[in-house]
């Protein structure tokens, strides 16, 4: 299981809920990545009922995932069949499941990882609602209004994404359903966004003037020409469908510059991966012509409205996607990534239909998907071999163009540092003073802290007599380099290997000592700059002084910052 920095911050405050009740839930949920614009609440209630039926542990917390990830594949089928013939939805199905991108996202909690199962369970129940024939079309506008709600508080670009592509094919078809229809599905929607109206009620709109800042932040800290930018995000579109489909996360495409003359540049590792990069840009390209075909031929309205789908999604994630082009990240494509596969089917089924004659064109549809799925598969036994390998062996991973790992660490390989951690605390009866890499600290020390063992961030506290004092680092990273800074301080202990992290100790020189034992019962200042987060017990029971004070929430989580990002 992968668990790192921000499954940590998530776990305090679902232990916090499972501890004091859901009154200790919170009104607003997660930041948005590298804002202090907070995401609604939906997630943290999602994994608050997860825990409650499969264990408060980060592996309950976490179920989750895995349920809406396997429930995902069921409802793409649903869709693919709506639009494609039979034969096509199950071959397009087998490429989804089999899909190392979705499936490695499917592994863990985080907020952006159920997208793939609301977006598709949306869009299924929005072209139920229109598609004629249907005897309660109004529950399946409820059904996607609630689904697409829930999608809107997974992140941020999905709370801009999801309601365009809603109004615009609701502009399309412009159906008619009944007014209580309409009043079910916006309640639904402003149910989903209670919790957040009332912390904004609390704060005077504090999270709402985030919303803009970040709009703001995120539209101008680029100095890419427009040009420049709608060239990368074509290529990242590209490179993403290659890792989306087959799994390969080697293809790359030349670098384009056009603010002072137009340069091509595309070297080393470039050159190596470019064939790769190059045949997924034709492979699109031919979907792309195969997609527009097919629509302009296609009479049936409900197989138009699922081109049309397709062609939305992708329109308007494109376009939300290019002012950013150049910080992409791969989580991004959770919004879209489903659709690769539905684009693909458009070319397969032109490919049948053009080779009608003993079915060469559906057998060579078959070869593809084939050759597609077993590379997906290849890529897929690497990575869990590397997973299952990484607690007892250094291994050196290729970069990762999924989950941006440096290194694979999985959470039994952090529990059994923590049993050494929590070993070596109990033999000298000392607290433990650890150090490592952002993504690691938080979940070390959320571990450490689930046992009930005192500890604290090595180097922010002080040097004190009775300590356990260890730095946790990579590996196969410069660990002399990386000990240099320590010398003055510290002799250096010996060394434990846990496969790609290893446990240095450090041992205090008495000159750096500072006191007997550190007084963990003095609370830490906090310095947070987010926005307050109220728990609903907070804002109802008026625990806050006023609208300007943080929320309890947020000071447990300032504590499990300190000093951490």
């Amino acid at each position: 299981l992968h668990f790192e920095l921000d499954q940590a911050r998530d776990a305090r405050v679902i232990d916090a809920a499972i501890e004091g009740g859901p009154g200790e839930l919170p009104l607003l949920g997660p930041k948005a990545g590298g804002t202090f614009l907070r995401l609604g609440p939906v997630f943290y209630y999602l994994q608050y009922v997860s825990a409650l039926v499969f264990g408060a542990s980060p592996v309950g917390m976490a179920a989750i995932i895995l349920i809406t990830s396997v429930a995902s594949i069921g409802v793409f089928f649903f869709l693919a069949r709506r639009i494609f013939p039979d034969w096509l939805a199950l071959l397009t199905t087998l490429g989804f499941s089999a899909s190392e991108y979705f499936v490695m996202y499917g592994r863990f909690a985080w907020n952006p990882n159920m997208l793939p199962f609301f977006i598709l369970l949306g869009t299924y129940a929005l072209l139920r609602s229109v598609g004629g024939g249907e005897r309660y079309p109004g529950r399946w506008l409820a059904v996607a209004a609630f689904a697409f709600g829930i999608a809107t508080e997974l992140h941020f670009l999905a709370f801009l994404a999801v309601p365009v592509f809603a109004i615009l094919f609701l502009v399309y078809r412009r159906p008619h359903f009944r007014p209580r229809a309409w009043g079910v599905a916006l309640g639904l929607v402003a149910l989903l966004y209670f919790p957040m109206l009332l912390n904004e009620l609390a704060t005077g709109g504090a999270n709402t003037r985030e919303f803009f800042g970040a709009i703001t932040e995120k539209s101008t800290k680029e100095d890419h020409v427009f040009s420049e930018k709608l060239i990368r995000s074509g290529s990242e579109h590209v490179l993403a469908g290659l890792v989306i489909l087959t799994g390969f996360e080697g293809g790359t495409l030349p670098s384009v510059r056009t603010a002072e003359g137009f340069a091509i540049t595309c070297q080393g590792k470039c050159d190596a991966g470019k064939p790769y990069g190059l045949a997924m840009a034709v492979f699109l390209g031919l979907s792309i012509l195969a997609f527009l075909s097919l629509i302009w031929r296609e009479t049936e309205a409900r197989r138009r409205d699922g081109f049309v789908a397709i062609g939305l999604w992708f329109i308007i994630t494109f376009s939300l996607f290019t002012p950013l082009a150049y910080g992409m990240a791969p989580r991004f494509f959770l919004l879209s990534g489903p659709f690769y596969f539905l684009l693909a089917a458009c070319f397969l089924l032109a490919l049948a239909r053009f080779l009608p004659r003993y079915r060469l064109g559906r057998a060579l549809a078959l070869v593809i998907a084939v050759m597609a799925v077993t590379a997906n598969l290849s890529s897929l036994q690497d990575r869990f071999d590397e997973l299952s390998r990484a607690s007892t062996e250094a291994i050196d991973s290729p970069p990762d163009r999924i989950l941006k790992e440096r290194i694979r660490v999985t959470l039994e390989q952090q529990n059994r540092i923590v049993d050494f951690l929590a070993s070596r605390s109990a033999e000298r009866g000392y607290p433990v003073y650890m150090f490592s890499e952002p993504q690691h600290r938080r979940a070390l020390k959320y571990l450490l802290e689930r046992r009930g063992i005192e500890n604290a961030v090595l180097g922010y506290d002080g040097i004190y007599r009775e300590g356990v004092y260890y730095l946790v680092l990579r590996a196969q990273s410069d660990l002399e380099d990386a000990l240099r800074k320590y010398r003055v301080s510290y002799e250096v202990g010996p060394r434990t290997d846990f496969g790609t992290l290893v446990a240095i100790e450090l041992i205090p020189k008495a000159e750096a000592i500072i006191g007997d034992r550190q007084d963990f019962t003095v609370p830490k200042p906090s310095d947070s700059k987010a926005p307050p987060r109220y728990t609903w017990n907070e804002y109802f029971g008026r625990v806050a002084d006023n609208a300007d004070d943080e929320g309890g929430l947020d000071i447990l989580e300032d504590e499990a910052n300190n000093q951490s990002e």
